[in-house]
């Protein structure tokens, strides 16, 4: 059969599904305090937490599949059919560009949401941060 080997599948979780579901519920308000909160921690930390990434997945074999959770947070973020509730016709393509500048902050959180015990505290921590904080705001 052709495809993906059989395996772990990082995307097939409750936890995905919670995360994308949470994620499609979030409002302007909530993206953009991601955003700012994302942008509020230091370089390093984002270093560091994406070297433990790729760690996590050379050692347990799941490069494919943080490549595959990478892409589908990339894909919500630069897709416009998902509007926050308050959003308006006029306001589709201000929608469109909250979202994708939000994009790193939301590519961290669910790399956090799927590998999470698989990484080390601190890493976890820096990819979860600003989900975290606006999780709290919607």
């Amino acid at each position: 059969m052709f495809g993906r080997k059989r395996g772990v599948d990082l995307l097939d979780t409750d936890e995905m599904d919670a995360f994308f579901d949470r994620l499609n519920r979030m409002n302007e308000t909530a993206l953009m305090g991601m955003r700012a909160a994302w942008t509020s921690v230091e370089s390093q930390r984002h270093e560091d937490a994406w070297a433990a990434v790729r760690a996590a997945g050379a050692r347990d074999g799941l490069a494919g599949e943080i490549d595959r959770v990478r892409k589908k947070a990339i894909a919500w973020a630069s897709r416009g059919s998902n509007m926050a509730p308050e959003v308006r016709i006029g306001q589709v393509q201000n929608w469109q560009v909250i979202k994708m500048e939000a994009g790193e902050a939301i590519v961290d959180a669910a790399l956090g949401t799927a590998l999470g015990s698989r990484l080390d505290a601190a890493s976890y921590d820096t990819l979860m941060e600003p989900w975290i904080r606006a999780t709290e705001i919607s």
